[in-house]
C-alpha cells in the first residue's frame, strides 16, 4: 500500500472499507467523526498543500471509502464543488455507488480520460478478465456491471467490489499526488 499521511494510513487499516458496491450503515461512527473533524494539516501529514490543491478531494475520497450513506452524502459536496476532471470523476464514482448509474455516466463523460487510467487498467486487469480485454480503463464497463448486479446479477457483487476498490486505490493515489 502507498504510504500517505499517518492519519490516512490509519484510516485505511480499518477492515470493511469499500467492501460493498453501495453504502450501507456506517462502518464506524468514530471513523466517520475522525474524518469529518480532521483539519487539512492532519490529512496532509504536514505536507505543503498549495491553494487550489485537492485536499478537499482527499477528504471526500476518505468519506467515499467509509461505506456509510451519510458519508457518501458529505463526499458528494466535496466532489460537486471541485473544479476539473478529477472532481468530475470522483463525482461519477460517487453516483455509481449510490446506484444513480446514468448520472455516473454523465460525470465520467465530463471527466474524460485521466492520466492515471493506464495504471488503473493494469491493476484492474490483474483480477478482471473483462477489464483486461479492454484497450484501457473503462469506467462505463464497471458502471454497467454494477447496474446489472443491482438489478439481479448479484453473484458478481464481490468481484465488482474488488474492481471498485482497485479503482478507488488508483484514483485516491492520483488525487493524493495532485494535492501536494
Amino acid at each position: 500500500m502507498q504510504g500517505y499521511s499517518d492519519f490516512i494510513d490509519r484510516i485505511f487499516l480499518h477492515e470493511g472499507l469499500l467492501e460493498k458496491l453501495t453504502p450501507a450503515e456506517p462502518l464506524s461512527c468514530d471513523l466517520l467523526i475522525r474524518v469529518r473533524e480532521a483539519d487539512d494539516a492532519t490529512l496532509s501529514g504536514g505536507r505543503a498543500v498549495g491553494p487550489g490543491k485537492n485536499c478537499a478531494l482527499v477528504r471526500g475520497g476518505l468519506l467515499y471509502a467509509i461505506d456509510a450513506i451519510d458519508a457518501i452524502d458529505e463526499a458528494h459536496t466535496f466532489f460537486q464543488d471541485a473544479p476539473g476532471d478529477l472532481g468530475a470523476y470522483w463525482h461519477g464514482m460517487m453516483h455509481r455507488r449510490e446506484g444513480d448509474f446514468e448520472n455516473a455516466r454523465y460525470w465520467f463523460r465530463r471527466a474524460g480520460a485521466l492520466p492515471c487510467f493506464p495504471a488503473l487498467h493494469r491493476a484492474a486487469g490483474e483480477f478482471s478478465t473483462d477489464m483486461a480485454r479492454q484497450p484501457g480503463w473503462d469506467p462505463y464497463l464497471l458502471t454497467g456491471e454494477c447496474e446489472r448486479a443491482r438489478f439481479g446479477a448479484e453473484e458478481t457483487a464481490t468481484s465488482l467490489a474488488r474492481l471498485q476498490r482497485a479503482e478507488f486505490d488508483g484514483i485516491f493515489d492520483y488525487t493524493w499526488r495532485q494535492s501536494g
